[in-house]
């Protein structure tokens, strides 16, 4: 397996890790602002492993309000200022070495609402932006807003939903955990469907633990999760797990020596 780790603007000259194949810059709010040539020369530079993948930022501030960055927006204003922030992601990531696009759909609410209605503002955003370079995430049920606020994710938690929007992509991101935790009770089988569903559509995937109902980006095999399911897969995996990058990454480096492992066991 490729094996890689997520890093930020704020610490990518300090997490250095020779055992992980690649890297994955998540952006948050008001990173792209910071990004001039200066600062993408240093990333290029210094970042270690090499970047492969740049994720979007979760929030985005418009005026005096910060809002979750929404391609299913109900919103317009909401909706295009979330395009208008994967539109500038892309444009980064090009500047980077042509990089891929992790985005989330949006959709995450207080309660379930309108599902139809969102997948048609998503559908929008979508054809909008075009294919090139987008890498679809799927999302889990339960939703944790700013890590403590439980909320629900109206859409993009099934496979019928991504299957929607697979020519609408060049691609998808597998979260693992969101999978697993896509029911409340948990679901097993969820992974190997959507391998089996979207082959080689599925072009990365994000590995943690999970533990029904909705504990998610658990240490690698401090959960649930069968990981086995990424026997034989060829797409990279980035392991995502929670504070993984504290102590000089130390939960990223024990997340990759124990899928070693269980790949030694394979």
């Amino acid at each position: 397996m490729r094996l890689g780790i997520m890093v930020g603007l704020d610490d990518f000259k300090t997490l250095r890790m020779p055992e992980a194949d690649f890297s994955e810059l998540m952006l948050f709010d008001g990173d792209l602002d910071r990004c001039t040539q200066a600062c993408m020369d240093e990333v290029l530079r210094e970042t270690t492993p090499s970047l492969r993948y740049v994720h979007v930022q979760e929030f985005v501030t418009h005026g005096s309000d910060q809002w979750m960055v929404d391609l299913s927006s109900q919103d317009d204003i909401v909706r295009k200022a979330s395009v208008d922030v994967v539109r500038s992601t892309r444009a980064l990531a090009a500047a980077l070495g042509r990089l891929p696009v992790v985005v989330h759909p949006g959709g995450i609410r207080t309660e379930q609402v309108d599902r139809n209605r969102l997948m048609r503002n998503l559908e929008r955003s979508l054809s909008e932006l075009g294919p090139s370079k987008l890498l679809l995430e799927n999302m889990p049920w339960h939703y944790w807003y700013k890590d403590n606020e439980r909320m629900v994710s109206n859409i993009c938690s099934s496979i019928e939903d991504m299957a929607r929007f697979k020519d609408m992509v060049e691609g998808f991101t597998l979260d693992i955990c969101h999978g697993y935790l896509s029911k409340p009770e948990g679901d097993r089988d969820y992974c190997r469907r959507f391998l089996e569903s979207f082959g080689p559509l599925t072009r990365h995937i994000h590995a943690s633990d999970a533990r029904a109902p909705d504990s998610e980006g658990l240490q690698i095999g401090e959960g649930e999760v069968d990981f086995s399911i990424l026997q034989g897969k060829r797409p990279p995996v980035l392991v995502e797990v929670w504070d993984g990058h504290a102590d000089g990454g130390q939960g990223f480096r024990t997340g990759i020596e124990r899928l070693r492992e269980m790949e030694k066991a394979w």
